[in-house]
This record gives structure tokens, sequence and C-alpha cells, in this order.
């Protein structure tokens, strides 16, 4: 058993609120002056945690409690009411009062809780030795044998279920266990992960150098200030190539635009004037990036940009490129904020927080998944750092020109993996963009629409196509695809909360009241975990929290509709 472990933390807490709901249960159960605690050790002396029980003795080791308790609840009061005894004892006894419940309740908590250390050292701390001898076994059968292998996954799944339901007599109870492990399971292990993820060392003689990257700004040049601003932070990390992609009749206001932040330089780095400008006949970005692989890249790492993203500084070529030192790796891509509308001690505009929270949220899932099995959804757009050699070629300007999928991002993301490749995230503070959202709620709801319905496109279109959302990223195909499905939130939420109030038939109204309580709080630490980072930084933003619980369950109906009309590929209608 592993000694010391994060889920300490998680245990100790269930064991206490356990001890409160045995303690204080129906009116029936309530104890009195004579109950003493019972405390549980393992047979090397582990104390797991205490209990009361009836004039029992201080302390049980785990391997003697069942038969000192069994004589323990051998006799009772002559004269008790049957219907009493049985409300007294039904959380000690078990089946036909033969089996202590704590004697079940015990292995479980304490068999979960070595599941959980296990898949936790797997996951985070030796995924590559445990299952790089296993994966040329596993991937031949999985590709071969899908329906068959996830067949046999869902038998297990529903035997578990099964032996799960043996604990629970009421439905409604173990409906609510089985909804809330699939919920938040997930949600437990990427926190686990996220609290982890750091940058990569940036080694001393690295592989490639900013010299080695070329630099691809598709845009539609209808922000020049923005455009220009992106273009000084680009240049400031000194690439080989800056190469902006536009329409035909705008080349010569882009070049006219660079010579005037050029005449206005005072330093060498802030001059524009070697940038390369190149038109096509329509503004279409997977056409533009086409044509800048073709026309103009030399570099043996592209880098793409949209043209309202802001790089942090000379430095972060030279952090995003330490992923590269692993030959395996074909893309990666940084960490993402968006800009804040206000200074720094003022609180924003709410629309800018949604879209602040847009990021941080998307930073969290995003980042988890992939340091626990390499997944990403979609690797954005908005920077993204590739491999010359493995999208300047033919073979893949004839399939990214011919994708049936809309989604440029989608598409590229799909190209890294199905050529063996891996993409990783580098959460480093020096690879951190910053970028600007939709600051109207007109245009920001609209944008909503955009990246849902490009969501359930591509991974339905990645689901129908490929295979290794599921032959190589185990627990993406959990947390992704399978828990995409988890919306609209206030109905799941909503089922957790009845199925416990009813679940909880048996308890007064008081112990169900605290009991719903507790959910309740559970839910709302869970939907602003994932912007703690934000709030650490700026407090003031704070005032938002109740705008934006409701925005997230409004955002849930509008996932819905996104997948019922994802064929849409406006903006958002």
């Amino acid at each position: 058993m592993l000694s010391a472990s994060p889920f300490h933390i998680f245990f100790d807490p269930l064991c206490a609120i356990w001890r409160c709901i045995v303690s204080s249960t129906a009116p029936e159960r309530k104890l009195d002056a004579s109950k003493t605690p019972v405390f549980v050790q393992t047979d090397n002396g582990m104390s797991l945690f205490s209990i009361p029980v009836l004039n029992a003795p201080a302390i049980y080791s785990l391997s003697s409690l069942q038969t000192k308790t069994k004589n323990k609840t051998a006799t009772h009061p002559p004269n008790q009411n049957p219907k009493t005894k049985q409300l007294q004892n039904d959380w000690i006894v078990c089946k036909k009062n033969t089996k202590m419940l704590i004697l079940n309740i015990l292995p479980i908590i304490f068999m979960i809780y070595n599941i959980l250390n296990i898949v936790y050292t797997l996951l985070i701390t030796v995924p590559s030795a445990i299952f790089r001898p296993i994966r040329p076994y596993t991937k031949p059968f999985l590709k071969k044998h899908p329906k068959m292998t996830y067949s046999l996954i869902l038998f297990a799944l529903a035997l578990s279920v099964y032996g799960i339901s043996c604990k629970f007599s009421n439905p409604f109870l173990l409906t609510f266990v089985l909804l809330a492990v699939f919920r938040y399971l997930r949600f437990i292990v990427n926190i686990l992960a996220y609290s982890t993820l750091k940058g990569y060392p940036v080694r001393n003689n690295p592989t490639f150098t900013s010299s080695d990257v070329s630099v691809v700004v598709p845009t539609v040049f209808a922000d020049k200030d923005e455009v220009m601003a992106c273009l000084k932070r680009v240049r400031v990390c000194s690439p080989r190539q800056i190469i902006v992609v536009t329409r035909e009749d705008l080349v010569p206001s882009v070049y006219a635009a660079c010579a005037e932040v050029t005449a206005a330089a005072t330093e060498e780095k802030e001059k524009l004037n070697a940038v390369q400008v190149i038109g096509v006949s329509q503004l279409n970005k997977r056409t533009q990036m086409v044509a800048a692989l073709q026309q103009a890249v030399t570099g043996s790492i592209v880098a793409f940009a949209d043209d309202d993203v802001f790089w942090p500084g000379d430095d972060f070529i030279t952090a995003m490129l330490a992923c590269f030192e692993n030959p395996e790796v074909g893309a990666c891509g940084p960490s993402q904020r968006v800009c804040r509308s206000t200074g720094a001690k003022e609180s924003t505009g709410f629309v800018n927080f949604l879209g602040i929270c847009y990021l941080e949220r998307r930073n969290f899932n995003t980042g988890a998944t992939n340091l626990i099995d390499g997944a990403v959804s979609t690797l954005s757009g908005r920077t993204s750092f590739y491999r010359a050699s493995l999208i300047q070629n033919d073979e893949f300007y004839d399939y990214f020109m011919n994708a049936l999928n809309h989604d440029d991002d989608k598409n590229l993301t799909r190209w890294v993996y199905d050529q063996g490749l891996q993409i990783t995230l580098n959460f480093s503070p020096k690879a951190r963009i910053m970028t600007t959202l939709e600051t109207t709620p007109y245009k920001f709801i609209r944008q909503c629409m955009r990246w849902a319905r490009g969501h359930w496109r591509g991974n339905f279109r990645v689901m129908q196509t490929t295979t290794y959302w599921y032959d190589t990223h185990p627990w993406s195909l959990y947390a992704i695809y399978i828990g995409q499905f988890q919306t609209p939130a206030f109905l799941i939420d909503g089922s957790l909360f009845a199925l416990l109030y009813f679940g909880l038939s048996d308890y007064d109204t008081f112990h169900r009241t605290y009991s719903l309580c507790l959910l309740g709080c559970w839910i709302f630490f869970t939907k602003i975990v994932k912007i703690i980072p934000h709030f650490l930084e700026f407090p003031q933003d704070m005032v938002f929290i109740p705008a934006m619980l409701i925005f997230s369950y409004w955002h849930g109906v509008m996932n819905v509709y996104a997948l019922i009309t994802r064929e849409n590929k406006g903006w958002g209608r």
C-alpha cells in the first residue's frame, strides 16, 4: 500500500462525514452517552477511521472486528419493538441481521482508497514504464476487435454496478452514487493532474532555436492596429520568417502598415521590414495556411498564429521549442489567457470575464488530459507549432484541402495523431499567450455557438473516421468523448439533487436538508475551482460569480442546441 498520497486529503474528510451520518441520522438512531467510538485498524496498526458502537471497546482490528461485533449484536432487549429495533440496527446489521453494514462499507472504502492510489501513480508517475510493454499487444486488438473490447468493458462495468448494488437497498441512492461517480471522477482526477502541470526544461544546446521557426499569420486585416501589435510581439522573438497571408488586394496595405511600424521603431527588434506578405484570391484560413507552406516556409518548425494573439516575450519561441526535444512530438501549443478590457485593479466587463472563464476552463481540461495520456481534443489554432516535415508535403495538402470537416484546428490535430506522433501542451509561464475575444453580448454568444458546433462536428468526425481516440487515449475516451454528453448541466445537477432527496427518505428533514446543502456546496466548488487561478490574481472579478453560474447553466442549453444544429457552419445562427 502507498503510504503517502493526495487521497489522504480526500478520504479523511469523507470519513469524518461518514461518522456524522452514522452517529446522528433519523431520530430513532440517535446515540446516547453509553456509546463510545471504535477505532478500526488494519493488522499493521494503521487507523482507518472511528465509528460509534454501543458499549464497545475502544479499538478493534479489521481482522477481529467481525467476530467481536457479532457477539455484541447477538442479544437485544426483550421488549423492544421489532420496527424500532430494525431502525436502530440497519446501519450496523446487513442481510437478515447477520452481517454488519460497517463490515461491507469498510472494505469498499479501503479498496477505493488503494485503487485511486494505484491509478494516480500509474497515470502521473510511471505511465510509460507500465503501458509501453502492453500497448503493442492491446492496440492491434483494439483496432481489430473494437466492439468486442468495449463490450467486455461494458460487461465489467455492469458487473461492478451489480456488485455495488448489493450494498444499497434504496435504488435512488444507488443511482445517485453511480451518477455522481460518472460525473465527478474525471473532475477529481483532472484536478490532481492539473496541479502537477509544468513547463518543459530548455536545454543548454537545444535541437531547435528561433532561427529554425517560420511564423505564419493568416489575416483578414480588419483591424490594422491589432494585426501590427501581433506582428511586433512575434518580431521580438526573432523567428526565421514572419509570413503574413491575406487577400491579394490587401497586400499593399499590409506592407504600408509594416513600413509605418518600422519607421517609428527605436530598436532593431521592433522593425517589421523583414515581414513577407503573400496574397490569395479568396480569404479562407485553410487556403492561406497552405499557400504559406507551399510558397514561403523554409524553417524546420512552422508556427501558426492568429492575428489577435500576443506572444509574451522574446523567450517564448525558445520555451515552446523545448517540447520538440522529444522526437515523438509532432506539434505543441501554449497555455492561453484573455486580455482584460480594463486595468489590473478594476473589475472587467462581464462579457470579457466570460471569455476569461472560457479559456481558463479550457486550460484546465486540455492540460489535465494531455498530461495523463497525451490527448488533446483540439490543438488551438490561436498559436500552434508543427514540425515542417509533417505538414509540408503533398499528402498533407491533399488531406487538408479536401477534408470534409470544416474545422481547421481539428483537422490538423487529427493529422498529427494519425501519423503516430504526439501533441504536447506547454504550461510554462514563459509559454502563455494573450488573446482577445468578443466583448459584446451578441457577438460573444454567436462565437460560443460557433465553438460548440465545431466541437460536436469535430469530435463526431474523429469518432467516425479514426481510432486514436480510444486505442491510445484511454482516459480521454471517458473524459472527453463520453464526458461530452454530460449536458445540459442543470439536468444532471437537478437529477443529483432529486436522487439524493428521495434516497434519504428514511432520514429526518434536518439531515436530509444538511446532505442537500453539502451537495450544493460541492457543485458550487466544481463550478469555480477552474477559475481560482484567475481569482487569485484578480479578486475583484469575484463579483461576477453569481452571474457566471447562471450563464454556465444557460451554456448547457446552448450546447444541446449546437448539437442539434451542428451542421450550421455560420457564425451562431
